[in-house]
């Protein structure tokens, strides 16, 4: 797909993102990566609060066409608690040494800023320690706006040959995110963790593959309280109807946890892999999976579902692959895309609706 790029509204100071990429990220193994530091400026105007860009109605456009989604692959789209930095992922060509994927793209994290009255243009974000171009991808920010959150393919361990997927976090110190630091057990196992999505008491969901789990394929949904000294309980299996056989992709989870969209190939649909709303019932648990129809969802893959900040806009990715069962080994176009969030409360039953 061919994107057509927009008028800009960018800091005209900003460095090509060609620049950007080839630059060192740090100067010396462990300091946080100058692209890193944020100025502490007023948040977007109305008419600058999403880069600039029209909101969409109630069918999904692309969004931010030539800045956000281009010709690479893009996943992934997380706007900080203020509307301030917008993340995302952008597959970049390069050496991949993840098993089981091929050698010429990684999914790096990049970020926008508003600062100085102006969208800055998107950035790698470069957090592992020596900042290496290692995998990164699917961020939440806290409540707070005061960590980062992400799956990465980074060793936890010094000199160790292999990195599962794990997830990490960043700190903001000094207006900077800092050196990320890998989440400890039993959160991260030797298993896969992917996917994390953070409710309104601090408390995380995120994926994982790990023993116990009931996917056949795929992984499960897990959540870990967040406790008054600010760690996290042990993982709690979250079970049918939202974890089973049919296995539980990438999940976002309402700040207040009246309902979760989540991704998955096994529930049926007219895709790879499509997208479901499930509501919090009155007895406190999960209702069954809704499909979100046929204006969200297509003949290929929608993933990485997450709803802004304000609550207005749903956004979400979508992927195409060749062969179409090839999954990430055969991507070959991705985008993100945005819609009116009211495209949820549609399929909210009356019983759940005082939630």
């Amino acid at each position: 797909m061919k994107h057509t790029a927009r008028p800009s509204r960018l800091f005209p100071a900003c460095l090509p993102l060609l620049a950007l990429i080839v630059l060192p990220a740090c100067s010396k193994t462990g300091d946080a990566p100058t692209a890193n530091q944020t100025s502490v400026t007023a948040a977007p105007p109305a008419a600058e609060r999403y880069l600039g860009e029209t909101p969409p109605k109630y069918t999904p456009q692309l969004f931010a066409p030539g800045l956000i989604s281009t010709d690479a692959v893009e996943l992934n789209s997380v706007f900080s608690p203020d509307g301030r930095e917008f993340f995302f992922t952008r597959l970049l060509e390069g050496p991949d040494e993840q098993e089981g994927y091929p050698g010429r793209t990684r999914p790096i994290l990049h970020h926008a800023v508003y600062e100085n009255g102006a969208w800055s243009e998107p950035r790698p974000l470069r957090l592992f320690p020596g900042a290496p171009d290692a995998w990164a991808a699917d961020m939440v920010v806290s409540p707070d706006g005061g960590q980062l959150y992400f799956m990465g393919a980074h060793p936890v361990d010094a000199g160790a040959s292999r990195s599962d997927l794990n997830l990490w976090v960043s700190r903001r110190v000094d207006g900077a995110w800092a050196v990320a630091e890998p989440l400890p057990a039993p959160l991260n196992t030797e298993a896969n963790e992917v996917y994390s999505s953070m409710v309104a008491d601090g408390s995380l969901y995120f994926s994982s593959n790990r023993p116990g789990s009931l996917a056949q394929t795929g992984t499960d949904l897990y959540r870990a309280q967040r406790l008054a000294d600010g760690t996290f309980g042990d993982p709690v299996h979250v079970g049918p109807p939202i974890s089973g056989t049919h296995g539980v992709g990438d999940t976002f989870v309402a700040p207040d946890e009246s309902y979760l969209i989540l991704s998955s190939r096994g529930l049926g649909g007219k895709g790879g892999g499509d997208l479901f709303v499930s509501f919090r019932q009155g007895d406190g648990g999960w209702g069954a999976p809704l499909h979100l129809g046929s204006d969200i969802n297509s003949e290929i893959h929608e993933y990485c579902p997450t709803v802004t900040p304000d609550g207005r806009y749903l956004f979400f990715s979508r992927r195409r692959s060749e062969p179409a069962d090839s999954g990430w080994p055969g991507v070959v176009e991705g985008d993100v895309f945005w819609v009116d969030a009211s495209v949820i409360e549609r399929l909210r039953p009356e019983s759940s609706r005082s939630r």
